[in-house]
């Protein structure tokens, strides 16, 4: 199995996630870290929670998993994302044990990440993570 080094964020569908971000900042004190469009498909507030982050994930078109997601459950806990040194042997070790994904390769993430998110096996979404370095 990959070495798991954190948990590196907690995805939340959101119906404003600038107003969502306020009020985590104003009621946990969360430090604000920005917030990103990510591909037309959603804004995505980061905020700092310790040593790791809350993606606050607001869908801004149709036909997208936060879309579908908000639809069907409201707001509320999406996915948590585990962040792994290495992505791909990660991919390798899980696809050994037979485990899959839900893309065929990790894609550039919002909050300078590459993730990719395993097939469904229970009520929360899993994503692995491996923070883009300079």
């Amino acid at each position: 199995m990959p070495e798991i080094l954190r948990i590196h964020h907690v995805g939340i569908i959101v119906r404003d996630a600038e107003a969502a971000a306020e009020t985590y900042r104003a009621g946990l004190g969360l430090e604000a870290l920005g917030l990103e469009d990510y591909r037309g498909e959603a804004k995505v507030a980061l905020l700092g929670a310790g040593e790791s982050l809350l993606h606050l994930i607001q869908p801004v078109s149709e036909g997208t998993i936060w879309a579908a997601a908000l639809r069907d459950h409201g707001e509320g806990p999406h996915h948590i994302a585990f962040e792994v040194a290495d992505i791909d042997g990660a991919i390798t070790e899980l696809a050994a044990a037979g485990l899959r994904t839900l893309e065929p390769r990790p894609r550039r993430d919002a909050g300078s990440v590459f993730g990719i998110f395993l097939e469904p096996r229970g009520a929360t979404l899993i994503e692995l993570v491996q923070v883009i370095r300079s």
